[in-house]
């Protein structure tokens, strides 16, 4: 079987775009440079332009209102015989770092941001023809120059290589062009797109975990390693593309298998390292990248949809691909978040839904409902080794869970001594209507204060309404346990419930429990991932086969797309109705295969 493993590494300011605000007095007024971050499509329009409008049906005739065009030069200002646009003249003498004189009537964009900016030059997105000749000047926030350079493109969609550091403010200047024609610009990236291929990629490994009871959220890697020919990526070298990395810019890895593209996520950089000329990459999926960020607005809920406080989650983390089924979104939650990770607080919600969060094989995030249902088999053709075990046997599971109540009377909370200034003080249990005898609270939630001190050495006392939280406890049980074991338990705990939902948590993780064969294969890798119910072909033809949930699943992916699953299951022939009065009742197909 033949496969090729590729990553595709989008090396832009990922701030850039959105801080970015563009002006220009050399637009078409048919055109509209607001929505150059939008990368809109349009067609091949049919314009006067020398040599262009070709009558042979393959263009369109220009409307009269585009809605699609983004930069199109002012009043169809075209270039002269010369190559140049009319009005305009060059800069002097062949100095790029020179001074700048002359200009007028310029083809002009230009660019200011909020805030410093780093990228590794631009890339400039071309409808239909493009310039022959450019200048980009980019200065710092406070107007200085930086850099300037000219470019000469050949493609439509032209990369401006010039890494500059911490800029401001960016100048496009369109100087030549075919003889009469226009610029049409629809859209800039701030950076380039980096590809790794099998002419350089030496290794590369990726590792999906899932955990079915939702008890962690366990984060997925990629790992590769290629060889770094100009050294662009070693932190050593000044001037290299590394300058420009930024951790959450996008890589996305693909495994071609007999011609075939496959998906295999969304990943975001978290360690690089060069040994000679060998770059070693490690990235992690969005479920790393909650881990990044604090969730500071958590509450006590009381009924509250597990949907909205996603939502609130994922805003927090800055994620915005992400799905999420309506079973999940419709789920009441009781009980409290306090400040904690992004990944945690997800965790609590997804604990107490019964949820599973997924980042395997597709760009964002998918949030479901586990309903075992089988999606693919893993038959023995495709296999290269099975090892099976039996897990240790579990009877017993507890979860335990707070229900919080508000007290009548405001308390004192926390009392200290604090400098001149604003402080955010965290709280280690939630709080509400909060006061204090010195300074101003600024802002307030449940689990922190902001609090604004006039004078020097002031000690401030803070009160309020506390919640006071009383511990209980779910438990579920196996009424009669099998012959020749002990019982046996585990403890889980959530903030996120209330009696009902614990009860029904419990239930559900006692039942996953119920299925002691562990399962190690080790197979070409086709349509699974983790999270998966796969059916597995026993590698004894005599006897059924499995019904399995890849909890973890090691890919090989220079080779062969050779994978190592790790998974938890049943015989087939076990099915989920052998249930009666909340007890599993096995037959002669439970067990170890001896």
């Amino acid at each position: 079987m033949r496969t090729e493993f590729f990553v595709e590494y989008d090396l832009y300011d990922t701030t850039a775009l959105q801080d970015a605000r563009e002006s220009t007095e050399s637009n078409s007024s048919f055109a509209d440079l607001s929505r150059i971050k939008d990368n809109i499509f349009a067609p091949n329009y049919g314009t006067l332009e020398h040599n262009f409008f070709v009558l042979d049906g393959s263009m369109e005739e220009f409307p009269d209102n585009p809605d699609n065009l983004v930069y199109f030069s002012k009043d169809f200002v075209q270039s002269n015989n010369n190559y140049q646009y009319a009005g305009t003249e060059l800069y002097a003498g062949d100095d790029l770092d020179g001074p700048i004189e002359n200009i007028y009537k310029e083809q002009k964009i230009n660019i200011k941001f909020s805030e410093n900016h780093t990228s590794y030059g631009l890339t400039l997105y071309f409808l239909n023809e493009y310039p022959t000749e450019i200048r980009i000047i980019w200065y710092d926030l406070a107007g200085v120059l930086k850099s300037q350079k000219l470019f000469h493109p050949d493609s439509l969609v032209y990369f401006c290589n010039n890494p500059v550091e911490e800029y401001g403010e960016i100048d496009i200047i369109f100087l030549r062009a075919l003889p009469y024609h226009n610029v049409k610009l629809q859209h800039i990236k701030y950076g380039t797109k980096v590809i790794w291929g099998n002419d350089t990629i030496k290794s590369g490994k990726l590792i999906n975990d899932t955990d079915p009871t939702s008890d962690k959220i366990k984060t997925d890697k990629l790992e590769f390693s290629f060889v770094d020919v100009n050294e662009e990526f070693n932190l050593g070298n000044l001037s290299g593309m590394h300058r420009t990395f930024q951790r959450n810019q996008r890589m996305l890895p693909f495994e071609m298998v007999m011609g075939k593209k496959i998906e295999l996520g969304t990943f975001f950089l978290d360690n690089v390292s060069t040994t000679k000329n060998i770059t070693k990459m490690s990235a992690i999926d969005y479920k790393g990248m909650l881990n990044n960020f604090d969730f500071r607005s958590g509450k006590v809920y009381s009924g509250e949809l597990a949907g909205n406080i996603i939502d609130e989650i994922m805003e927090t983390a800055g994620i915005s691909d992400y799905e999420v089924d309506q079973e999940i979104a419709n789920t009441p939650l009781y009980g409290t978040l306090e400040i904690q990770t992004c990944q945690k607080a997800l965790r609590e919600v997804l604990f107490a839904c019964g949820g599973v969060i997924n980042t395997s094989r597709r760009t964002g995030i998918q949030i479901y409902k586990d309903t075992r249902n089988v999606v693919s088999k893993i038959p023995r053709a495709q296999k290269f080794s099975t090892t099976y075990e039996i897990d240790k046997y579990v009877s017993d599971i507890n979860v335990k869970y707070k229900t919080w109540t508000l007290e009548n009377q405001a308390s004192e909370i926390i009392k200290g001594t604090y400098d001149k200034g604003t402080h955010v003080i965290n709280l280690s249990i939630p709080a509400l209507d909060m006061t204090t005898n010195a300074g101003i609270i600024l802002e307030q939630s449940p689990y922190y204060i902001v609090l604004k001190i006039a004078e020097n050495q002031t000690e401030a006392i803070i009160s309020g309404k506390k919640y006071v939280g009383d511990e209980f406890a779910a438990i579920a049980s196996i009424e009669h346990i099998k012959s020749g074991e002990l019982r046996s338990s585990k403890t889980f705990y959530g903030t996120l419930l209330n009696y009902e939902a614990a009860q029904r948590v419990a239930n559900n993780i006692l039942d996953y429990y119920q299925l002691q064969q562990i399962i190690k294969t080790k197979h070409l890798s086709d349509k699974e991932k983790s999270g998966d119910w796969v059916e597995v072909e026993n590698t004894v033809i005599e006897h059924t086969n499995f019904v399995v949930a890849i909890e973890s699943l090691y890919t090989d992916l220079t080779g062969g797309f050779i994978s190592t699953s790790t998974c938890r299951g049943y015989f087939k022939m076990v099915m989920e109705n052998y249930y009666a009065d909340d007890e599993l009742y096995a037959d002669e197909g439970m067990g170890a295969i001896i």
